[in-house]
C-alpha cells in the first residue's frame, strides 16, 4: 500500500496537495476492495502513543481504539462520501491513547476512484486537536459557571419583545427599584418607561434604535430610575438582540440592569478602582488628559513615563490617527463605542490588535466628565486563556462583594465558601459558618422541603431552585430568606457542588404579617361602622357589600339586598334625573341611571356629593356620599359608596339662615336710625352756629373774648363731627370704602385744638411730633375718631403725681406708617388684661367716665382702613399705642 501510495502521488498532484494540506499528525491509505488492508504512517501511531514498528497495517488495529460512537458516525460519513464525492469526509473523532486518556483527532479523507468511477482506494489525514477541544470544554464549563453566577448576582435581568411590547423582569430588577415583582404587576414596557427619568428616556430610545439599525453591537445606557422611596437612582442597562422576525426586524432583546448610583456619586472610588484594576484601563477628562490609569495600562503599551496624570493622551501616543480622535470626540458627546477587534499601529511600525470600549463617565449634574477607556490585548494564542481568567475574576469579585449572601455548598450540605454578607446575615464569622452544614442552621419546619429540592438537583430533575425558607441566627432568632440554588457539574456532568444566593427578607415578612393584621382590623372597622353606610357595587350597580351602618340607616337586611338589588332603589328618582341633566350640560354627554353616580369617579377616581336616600319605609333623608372607583390591575371592577346622615346639619343650616335674615333686618333698621340722627343733629348744629354768628354781629366787642372763640371752635368741630358721621352712614351703605389722602400732622393739630381746655385742666401736655409731609390713606370721620380716642384716653388716665404728657410721633416701613401715641399715665396690666384689651365694655381703671367702648370702636375703625394696633404698657409707667395705617408713597 505504501509503494502504491507513492506511485499515486507521482501520478496525481491533487493527492500530494491533500497530504501537504492536512497530514500533520498522521496519514493513512486504505484498500477499499480489501478493507482489512490499510497502511498508516509512523506519525499516525506515535500521536496515539504506540510504537509504529509494533503496530500492524490493518484497519482493525485503529478500529479497536477509536470511540465506537464516533466510529459509527465516521462509517456513515464514509458511505455518503463514496456515494457523492461532493459530500466531504470530515469529522472530529476520539481515540483512546495508549496511556488511557482521550485524544481528539480531526480526520479528513478523500476516495480514489477507478476508470469506472468506483471507489477502490481512500487516503486520509489526521490532525491532533486535543488541546483545542480541552480548551473548548473548559471554556464551556466556565461559561456555564458564569451563567449560574449571573442568575444569582446583583444584576437585574430584563427581556423585551420590540414587536409586541411584551416585557419580562426578574425579581432583582424590581428589587433595584425598591419593589417586588408582585407589586409591579402587570409589567410591560410602560412599567419601564414610567419609572425612567423623562430626560433619560429619549437618550435610551436613541441608543435602542442605533442597536436595532446595526450601528452598535449592543444596547448600553445609563439612566435614572424612580425608586419606591421617591428618590432617583442611577442604573446601567445593557442589552442585545437575540432574535429577529421573518422580516429581519429586531424581536427579542435580552439584557441586564445594574444600579450604579454609588459609582456615579463617587468619582474618587472610580479612580482608585482604575488604578488598582488588573486590566488595561484609563480615565480621561474632556480634553483627553489622564485622570487615572491602571498599572497594566503602562505595561501593555510599554509606557516608560509612569507620571502621565494630567498629560494629554495624544502626547503619550503621537501615532494616534484622526479615526481614533473622532471616536474620542463622539464618546465625549455621549456615545458608547466599542470594538471586539481593532488594530493599532505603533510608532515603531508594529501592529497591536485590541478589543476596546469607550464609555463616557458622568458628573453628578449628569454632564459628561470625560472618557473611560478599557482595552485588552487579544493576540490569538492568549484569547481563550484571557477569557477564562476574566470569567474567574468576575466570579470571585461578585462573590466577595455581592450585597446578598453567597456561598459554595458541598453535596453533603457543608459550607465550603461563604461571603461576608452571608456571615453578617446569620451572625456567624466565616470560620464558624464553614464548620457547620446548612441542615444544622435551617428551621426544622423548612428542612424537608429544602432537602427535597437538593435531591432533585442531584438527580438532574431540576437545574436550580428558588424557595423561601428560614435560617436560625446565631442568637436564636429566625431569619427569613429567599434562597436561589444552582448546581455545578464537571465536564462529565457529575455534580460538584452548589452555588447559593441568599437574600434576607425578614423585614418584608414582618411587614407582610403586619399588613395582614391591619387588614383584619379594617374588616372589623367596616362592620363596626354602625352609623355610616358603606355600600359596594359591581360595575352595573348591583349591591355586593352592605354593612351594618347601611342596615341601620336604610332599614334593609343585607341578606335580602346583596346580589339582588341595584343601588338605584336607595335614591330619589327626580334627583337622579336632575343630576343627569347637569352632567349632560357640563360634559355634553348623555348620562343616565347608574351612570350619574359613576361618571365622575371614572374620570377622577372619586366624587363627594349630597344626595337624598330613601329608606325601606319610604322616608327620605339627606346624606353626604363619597363614591370611589374600585380597581384591579388598573381596571374598574366596582364602586364603593360611603354615606353619612346629614339631617342634623341641614337643620342647623336652616336655623343659621333664619338668624342671618333677622340680623340683616336689624342692620337695615340701625342704618335708617343713623340717617335720621345724622340729619337731625346737623340741623341743630347749624342753628347753634347761626345763633353764635348773630350774637357776635350784635356784640362785636364781646365776640373777641376767649370764651366766644372757644365756643366757635367747638361749634365748628361739632359741625365737622356731624358731617363725618353723615359720611360714615353713607360709607356703611357701600360694599367698599373710598380712601382719600389726608395730612396727618394737620389732622392731629385740629383735634388737639378741640380738646385743649380739657388737656389744660388735667395738666397734660400734648406734643405733635408727626412729620408734616406724611399723607395717610383714610376717611376723615374714622381718622378723627381714632386720634381723638387715643388723646382723650391719655388725658383721662393721666397720673396726678407727675407732670403728664402725650407724645404723638411716626415712623415708616415698607407697607405702613406707624403712629405712636405715648403717655406716662396710669398704664395697663397687659399680663392680666391683654386678651380683653379691645373688647366691648371692658374697663381697666375705676374712672367714673369709663364705658369700655372707645378701644373697641377704635380697633374696628383701624382694621376697616386696612391697618392694625399694637400696644406696650406697664402699670404706673404709661402706655404706647402703635397704629399701623396705609400711607401715600412718593
Amino acid at each position: 500500500m505504501k509503494r502504491e501510495l507513492y506511485s499515486l502521488i507521482k501520478e496525481d498532484e491533487s493527492i500530494f496537495n491533500f497530504i501537504q494540506q492536512f497530514a500533520l499528525d498522521g496519514l493513512w491509505f486504505w484498500d477499499l476492495k480489501n478493507p482489512e488492508n490499510e497502511w498508516m504512517n509512523p506519525k499516525f501511531w506515535t500521536t496515539l502513543g504506540y510504537d509504529p514498528e509494533e503496530m500492524p497495517h490493518k484497519a482493525s488495529a485503529w478500529q479497536n481504539i477509536i470511540n465506537q460512537c464516533d466510529l459509527e458516525s465516521a462509517l456513515k460519513n464514509f458511505k455518503k462520501h463514496c456515494k457523492n464525492p461532493n459530500h466531504p469526509y470530515d469529522q472530529v473523532v476520539r481515540y483512546q491513547h495508549r496511556l488511557g486518556h482521550t485524544i481528539w483527532i480531526h480526520c479528513k479523507g478523500i476516495v480514489i476512484r477507478d476508470s469506472d468511477n468506483k471507489p477502490f482506494r481512500m487516503i486520509g489525514a489526521h490532525i491532533d486537536v486535543t488541546k483545542i477541544k480541552k480548551t473548548e470544554l473548559q471554556l464551556r464549563k466556565q461559561i456555564e459557571k458564569y451563567q449560574h453566577v449571573i442568575d444569582g448576582t446583583n444584576l437585574g435581568i430584563w427581556e423585551w419583545n420590540a414587536q409586541t411590547g411584551q416585557t419580562v423582569f426578574n425579581e432583582r430588577w424590581a428589587q433595584t427599584l425598591g419593589y417586588t415583582l408582585l407589586e409591579l404587576e402587570p409589567v410591560s414596557i410602560k412599567t419601564w418607561v414610567r419609572s425612567m427619568h423623562p430626560e433619560d428616556l429619549e437618550k435610551s430610545n436613541q441608543l435602542f434604535q442605533k442597536h436595532f439599525k446595526g450601528e452598535t453591537s449592543s444596547y448600553e445606557c445609563e439612566v435614572r430610575m424612580r425608586h419606591n422611596n421617591g428618590s432617583w437612582i442611577w442604573v446601567l442597562n445593557k442589552g442585545k438582540i437575540v432574535s429577529v422576525n421573518a422580516k429581519g426586524e429586531p424581536e427579542w432583546v435580552i439584557g441586564t440592569q445594574q444600579e450604579i448610583t454609588k459609582q456615579k456619586n463617587d468619582l474618587e472610588k472610580h479612580k482608585v478602582f482604575i488604578e488598582q484594576a488588573p486590566g488595561a484601563i484609563a480615565m480621561f477628562d474632556t480634553k483627553m488628559c489622564y485622570i487615572a490609569h491602571s498599572k497594566k495600562w503602562l505595561k501593555d503599551y510599554n509606557i516608560k513615563d509612569e507620571n502621565i496624570i494630567g498629560k494629554s493622551h495624544y502626547d503619550i501616543f503621537p501615532e494616534i490617527g484622526e479615526r481614533w480622535k473622532k471616536d474620542h470626540k463622539d464618546c465625549i458627546n455621549g456615545k458608547i463605542l466599542e470594538s471586539d477587534e481593532d488594530h493599532f499601529e505603533r510608532t515603531d511600525g508594529t501592529i497591536q490588535w485590541l478589543s476596546w470600549k469607550l464609555h463616557p463617565w458622568y458628573k453628578s449634574n449628569n454632564k459628561v466628565g470625560g472618557i473611560i477607556m478599557l482595552t485588552e490585548d487579544i493576540t490569538k494564542a492568549k484569547k481563550i486563556e484571557n477569557q477564562l481568567k476574566l470569567s474567574e475574576k468576575k466570579f470571585r469579585e461578585n462573590f466577595e462583594n455581592a450585597a446578598i449572601g453567597m456561598a459554595v455548598v458541598g453535596l453533603d450540605g457543608t459550607w465550603l465558601e461563604v461571603n461576608n454578607s452571608l456571615s453578617t446575615m446569620l451572625g456567624y464569622t466565616q470560620k464558624e459558618l464553614k464548620s457547620l452544614s446548612f441542615q444544622e442552621i435551617t428551621h426544622k419546619d423548612d428542612l424537608r422541603k429544602d432537602l427535597d429540592f437538593i435531591q432533585k438537583m442531584i438527580s438532574n430533575e431540576i437545574s436550580f431552585c428558588h424557595i423561601e425558607k428560614r435560617y436560625i441566627h446565631k442568637s436564636g432568632k429566625d431569619v427569613y430568606v429567599i434562597l436561589s440554588v444552582s448546581i455545578m457539574k464537571d465536564e462529565n456532568n457529575k455534580p460538584l457542588h452548589f452555588i447559593a444566593q441568599i437574600s434576607d427578607i425578614t423585614p418584608r415578612v414582618y411587614a407582610r404579617e403586619k399588613l395582614k393584621n391591619t387588614l383584619t382590623q379594617l374588616e372589623g372597622i367596616l362592620e363596626a361602622s354602625s352609623q355610616v353606610s358603606i355600600i359596594g357595587t359591581d360595575v352595573d350597580g348591583i349591591i355586593r357589600t352592605f354593612n351594618k351602618g347601611a342596615e341601620n340607616l336604610l332599614g334593609y337586611n343585607r341578606v335580602n339586598i346583596i346580589g339582588k338589588e341595584n343601588i338605584l332603589i336607595l335614591h330619589n328618582e327626580k334627583e337622579i334625573l336632575n343630576r343627569s341633566k347637569e352632567l349632560a350640560a357640563d360634559f355634553n354627554k348623555n348620562v343616565v341611571d347608574f351612570g350619574v353616580f359613576t361618571f365622575l369617579p371614572n374620570i377622577q377616581n372619586y366624587e363627594t356629593r349630597e344626595w337624598t336616600y330613601v329608606k325601606k319605609s319610604g322616608i327620605e333623608f339627606p346624606v353626604q356620599v363619597t363614591t370611589t372607583a374600585i380597581k384591579e390591575n388598573e381596571k374598574i371592577i366596582g364602586y364603593l359608596s360611603v354615606a353619612a346622615d346629614i339631617s342634623n346639619i341641614k337643620k342647623i343650616e336652616k336655623e343659621i339662615k333664619n338668624l342671618l335674615d333677622v340680623a340683616n333686618n336689624q342692620n337695615r333698621r340701625l342704618q335708617n336710625f343713623a340717617h335720621i340722627v345724622s340729619h337731625n343733629l346737623k340741623s341743630h348744629s347749624g342753628n347753634f352756629g347761626m345763633l353764635l354768628d348773630i350774637y357776635c354781629n350784635e356784640k362785636p366787642i364781646e365776640s373777641k373774648h376767649e370764651i366766644i372763640s372757644l365756643l366757635r371752635s367747638a361749634s365748628n368741630n361739632l359741625t365737622d363731627t356731624i358731617n363725618h358721621l353723615n359720611q360714615v352712614v353713607i360709607l356703611n351703605s357701600k360694599n367698599k370704602l373710598d380712601l382719600k389722602s389726608i395730612n396727618l400732622h394737620k389732622r392731629i393739630n385740629k383735634i388737639i385744638n378741640g380738646i385743649w381746655i380739657k388737656a389744660k385742666d388735667s395738666g397734660v401736655a400734648i406734643n405733635n411730633k408727626v412729620d408734616k409731609d406724611i399723607m395717610i390713606l383714610g376717611i376723615d370721620a374714622y381718622l378723627d375718631s381714632i386720634i381723638l380716642n387715643f388723646l382723650t384716653n391719655g388725658i383721662k388716665y393721666c397720673c396726678e403725681s407727675r407732670e403728664s404728657y402725650i407724645n404723638v410721633s411716626t415712623s415708616l416701613n415698607k407697607k405702613f406708617v406707624i403712629i405712636s401715641f405715648e403717655d406716662n399715665g396710669l398704664g395697663i396690666d397687659l399680663k392680666k388684661h391683654r386678651e380683653k384689651l379691645f373688647g366691648m365694655y371692658k374697663t381697666f381703671h375705676r374712672n367714673k367716665d369709663s364705658r369700655g367702648i372707645g378701644l373697641f370702636i377704635t380697633k374696628n375703625q383701624v382694621e376697616a382702613l386696612g391697618g392694625k394696633i399694637e400696644v406696650e404698657s406697664e402699670v404706673n409707667k404709661g402706655t404706647i399705642f402703635k397704629v399701623y395705617m396705609k400711607y401715600e408713597k412718593h
